[in-house]
């Protein structure tokens, strides 16, 4: 038996039925999230399509005579990859090596193999990097290679992405809460953003220590330092979002998720180490959170917080710079609940820069009658 349902519900759309607003956004986010896509493409195609290195910091424990003729022939076969140091004796070399002055070192004695000694601990990529250049200079001039692991991965971190992960871990999240936590604060003071901020950072930081350092046994050693450095991480991540939202409003996620995702992944020194990147991404991964946090990371653990200065500066500043705006944003905010009749709930939802660009007039009290 045929049945019917009624021509407005199975018949020709009516011209009315089609919003057209409605149409052009979704033509928007569809070529919003093509884009989108395409620049995540570029952006990590660019900074892992073709990783070389650049001035890899190598010392040379051996004779002036060797150190040059090594130099040389690195400068042959990889121009501007290495920056040799010399080096008096195995124990400066090693101590370079373990405080991050230096990603590895050739030690040449009168006779015998060449000791080359890298730090895994620093990255496998950078670690195959120097052992093969190194390796290759010593079969040229006749001599066998030991290698030697100065500061090895643990067998639970064989190959050195667990930094990664707990990155990766406080970003995501901390970027779609950040969208949830505006669209849920709104209309109220920013601080309260900032509370919440505060406190994902605080929790995410203790669960990341829980699973990677107790459960797995991966980031072990130093518990309450890499848990005191992860909640910076993640209050770096959600501030800085929380104050593009406050800046821009909604479309500050667009922003955010280009620096944090589109770039900041793609340079954060875990798949391609930062001395291995192209020009451009080089100079700008030790300054953009990411790069910062896996660099923090593995120096809390495995090399005794050597190195950390710079992270842990460049983390900081992203963190104040997000705090600032959000201050300036409040002093604003406040400002126009006194010098306007609008409701306070409409006030905080306006971003920061309509504010500026449409400031009502200053009120003026009126003389009083005598």
């Amino acid at each position: 038996m045929a049945i019917s349902l009624p021509h407005s519900r199975c018949g020709r759309w009516k011209e009315s039925d089609i919003d057209a607003k409605t149409v052009r956004r979704i033509i928007v986010v569809t070529l919003g999230a093509a884009l989108f896509s395409c620049l995540f493409m570029l952006s990590y195609g660019y900074a892992i399509h073709s990783p070389r290195p650049h001035d890899v910091r190598i010392d040379v424990v051996a004779t002036e005579a060797t150190v040059t003729k090594v130099r040389a022939g690195l400068d042959h076969a990889v121009p501007g990859g290495f920056d040799l140091r010399p080096r008096s004796d195995v124990g400066q070399a090693r101590h370079d090596i373990r405080d991050r002055s230096a990603s590895g070192a050739m030690v040449v004695p009168a006779s015998g193999p060449i000791d080359v000694l890298t730090a895994g601990a620093a990255g496998v990529p950078i670690q195959q990097v120097v052992d093969d250049a190194l390796a290759a200079v010593a079969h040229a001039k006749g001599r066998s290679v030991e290698d030697i692991d100065v500061v090895p991965l643990p067998t639970s971190d064989r190959v050195g992405q667990s930094s990664f992960v707990y990155e990766f871990g406080l970003l995501i999240p901390g970027v779609i809460g950040s969208v949830g936590l505006y669209l849920l604060g709104r209309r109220v003071r920013l601080w309260l953003r900032v509370c919440a901020a505060i406190g994902y950072a605080v929790l995410a930081a203790a669960f990341g220590v829980l699973v990677l350092d107790i459960c797995l046994g991966a980031l072990t050693g130093a518990p309450w330092i890499l848990m005191a450095t992860a909640t910076l991480v993640a209050a770096t991540f959600l501030l800085t979002m929380a104050a593009l939202h406050a800046l821009l409003g909604l479309p500050g996620t667009a922003i955010g998720a280009a620096a944090l995702l589109v770039i900041g992944n793609a340079v954060n020194g875990s798949t391609v180490p930062i001395a291995l990147l192209p020009d451009g991404y080089r100079a700008l991964a030790p300054w953009l959170p990411n790069g910062a946090a896996v660099a923090a990371f593995r120096d809390d653990v495995y090399f005794g917080g050597h190195g950390t200065q710079q992270p842990l500066f460049a983390l900081a500043l992203w963190t104040l710079s997000a705090l600032t705006v959000i201050a300036v944003t409040d002093v604003v905010h406040l400002r126009q609940r006194r010098r306007t009749p609008l409701p306070h709930a409409q006030i905080h939802a306006t971003p920061l820069v309509k504010h500026f660009g449409n400031l009502p007039p200053k009120r003026i009290p009126r003389h009083r009658e005598r």
